[in-house]
């Protein structure tokens, strides 16, 4: 076998062996992982509407980067400046999709319990991937919006 040969061999071997190790020690693949992703966000779904129930038109990002998946509620005054009203995390780390009135979306603005106002729908998967349904109310009285549990009466 020729030295070329033999020190081809060697260095593809030395990058395999290399590869393995930081495959197999969970540390060395997530700093890994860390160097080639991109640490900015990452937009899953957006919708407009009337989400603060006050006849206004507002917009709503579901953003992911590296700390979660978040909502984040965009209103914009009528001299053209956006302002963020809220953002909230999601529990879970994984997107979800759900089907709203024959629409799939990772995203709605939805009246579910049908008290006249809005609610924000974004779902998500659990580390186990069971599917959660996330569902917020906007409260005027504290500015910002707030999980909703079944048989919670809407806030005024």
């Amino acid at each position: 076998m020729s030295v070329a040969r033999w020190l081809f061999l060697s260095v593809l071997t030395l990058i395999a062996a290399m590869l393995l190790a930081a495959a197999l020690t969970p540390s060395l693949r997530e700093r890994l992982q860390a160097r080639f992703t991109v640490t900015g966000r990452e937009i899953l779904a957006t919708v407009e509407g009337d989400v603060l129930n006050d006849g206004s038109h507002g917009k709503v990002i579901k953003f992911r980067d590296r700390r979660g998946i978040f909502v984040e509620v965009l209103k914009e005054t009528s001299d053209g400046v956006v302002h963020v009203i809220d953002r909230v995390a999601l529990p879970d780390r994984h997107d979800g999709l759900f089907n709203l009135q024959g629409q799939v979306t990772r995203l709605a603005i939805a009246d579910v319990d049908g008290d006249g106002k809005f609610e924000l729908l974004a779902p998500s998967f659990d580390n186990q991937l069971v599917p959660h349904l996330n569902v917020f109310r906007y409260n005027p009285a504290l500015a910002r919006f707030e999980p909703v549990q079944p048989g919670t009466p809407a806030t005024e």
